[in-house]
């Protein structure tokens, strides 16, 4: 009777430590080893607008929500955007909306791609009919052979009623650009929210006025241009480029 209660007791102590190595192993894998990330094969803008517009359709719904319909766990986004977002969902009403950041929501949205690079790009998601402002500027990543959804941060916007120019940035003149951007057009590349790589094509019309080092204004002339010069513009930000108003080479 003695034997059968000490292989009891093993039996119980070995069942336990089992257990316990079990819970250990769940934890471990639940914090320590981070889950395979999911990503979506396609261009930049389509991987966003995938994600995108059923936000948006779920967001105008009147009978349920984002998060009701699991949107915020979307396995092409990130640990930490899915956490962003989980912590804006009870946002006031006039707060923005975590994914969209917009405060009024929009009828639609267009995208439009900031930069692509081999490792990285970004995309701007705004109002299509830009009764608001504010912008989401999404931050992808490369893996294997897909993109997935690693940042989103909100802006108050490169256009707006009291601004003169909805796009002012410095940065560096570039024709010979890399698909899918045009190299018949003039691109300015230039660092925004400290991601440098920005791309974005640039329109002349005859209201185009450019200086060089201080001399006087004259209607621009692209074919003057020298690739890699250094240049600030002032303009009008569409969803294809940015028709330039003023042009300065450094």
């Amino acid at each position: 009777m003695i034997k059968l209660n000490r292989r009891t007791y093993i039996i119980g102590g070995i069942i336990a430590a089992i257990l316990v190595v079990a819970s250990l192993l769940f934890l471990l894998s639940t914090y320590l080893w981070p889950s395979v990330q999911e990503v979506e094969a396609g261009r930049p803008v389509d991987v966003v607008l995938n994600f995108y517009e059923p936000w948006l359709a779920a967001v105008q719904a009147t009978t349920t929500d984002p998060f009701a319909l699991g949107l915020a766990k979307s396995p092409i986004l990130s640990k930490d955007v899915r956490n962003q977002i989980n912590k804006g969902k009870k946002h006031a009403p006039t707060e923005p909306d975590p994914v969209l950041c917009q405060t009024n929501i929009p009828t639609t949205v267009s995208a439009r791609l900031i930069s692509e690079l081999e490792e990285t790009a970004q995309v701007l998601v705004m109002s299509s009919d830009r009764t608001d402002p504010e912008q989401a500027v999404v931050t992808l990543r490369k893996l294997n052979e897909g993109w997935y959804i690693d940042g989103i941060s909100c802006s108050p916007g490169e256009f707006g009623p009291e601004r003169e120019f909805s796009f002012e940035r410095e940065g560096h003149l570039l024709k010979s650009v890399p698909a899918p951007y045009n190299p018949e057009y003039w691109h300015l590349v230039f660092t925004q929210n400290e991601q440098a790589g920005n791309v974005v094509p640039l329109f002349f019309d005859a209201e185009s006025k450019c200086t060089t080092r201080g001399k006087n204004e004259t209607t621009c002339d692209p074919s003057l241009f020298v690739e890699a010069s250094e240049a600030s513009v002032q303009g009008q930000m569409s969803e294809t480029g940015v028709t330039v108003k003023r042009l300065n080479l450094e």
